[in-house]
């Protein structure tokens, strides 16, 4: 998205603490992430109060707040929010910020990791994993593998296997054997068992794409799922 400055319209100072720009799309404010969140406060009021007057009866200007690397409270992020929104046709579209949050940690951290399961789940049992989950076995009729994440089945799986619960349709369900009763990824549900009366001894996938779930054979994953690549 191309930038464009809006010359001489805003307050300047030798180093903005806030730097705002037009775009096609609307505005950028852009926050230095290097002074105190008060400096940001004062130079954002005066901007608003003293540069944006002649624009308070103009048509509704969606706002995009970038924030750097600066963490923001709760607090402190409605304030900023409701400094913008006094002006009435300023409407915030989005925040984004280089921070990454620790619940955004936790989360990566279970998706990286695998959980190594040694035994087969026979009818009857469900297991439910956070994250990706490796089974050492089979997956018998009547059994079921839920996890948050990517399934993986160094055996026969002919159970059902629900990846991504969490809403994840990028995760994927791949065995030796792939005969299940049922395969689900995120909101998705496969074909019915009756499809899968071929038996085909080769590693195989099953992945959304379109709004459905397709099989490919496992050397294909990487194309498909580049950032799995390290599971397999």
């Amino acid at each position: 998205m191309e930038e464009l400055e809006w010359g001489d319209l805003w307050m300047t100072t030798l180093k903005p603490y806030v730097t705002i720009k037009g775009t096609k799309d609307g505005l950028v404010f852009i926050m230095d992430d290097t002074c105190s969140y008060q400096d940001i406060v004062l130079e954002l009021t005066d901007k608003l109060e003293n540069n944006y007057s002649q624009f308070l009866d103009g048509p509704i200007i969606r706002v995009t707040v970038r924030f750097g690397y600066r963490y923001l409270s709760h607090e402190q992020e409605q304030e900023i929010r409701n400094l913008i929104r006094s002006k009435g046709n300023l409407i915030i579209d989005k925040f984004e910020s280089l921070v990454v949050s620790k619940d955004e940690v936790d989360k990566a951290r279970l998706k990286a990791n695998i959980n190594v399961i040694y035994k087969t789940i026979r009818s009857g049992q469900v297991y439910e994993y956070q994250g990706n989950v490796l089974i050492l076995g089979d997956v018998n009729p009547g059994g079921c593998i839920q996890a948050t994440g990517s399934i993986y089945v160094l055996g026969s799986l002919r159970g059902m296997a629900h990846a991504g619960i969490d809403g994840d349709s990028r995760a994927v369900i791949a065995a030796s054997i792939l005969q299940p009763t049922q395969l689900r990824i995120s909101s998705y549900v496969s074909r019915p068992p009756e499809d899968w009366e071929e038996e085909i001894y080769e590693m195989e996938f099953a992945y959304v794409e379109e709004n459905q779930i397709l099989i490919e054979k496992l050397h294909q994953l990487s194309e498909l799922r580049p950032e799995l690549k390290g599971f397999v």
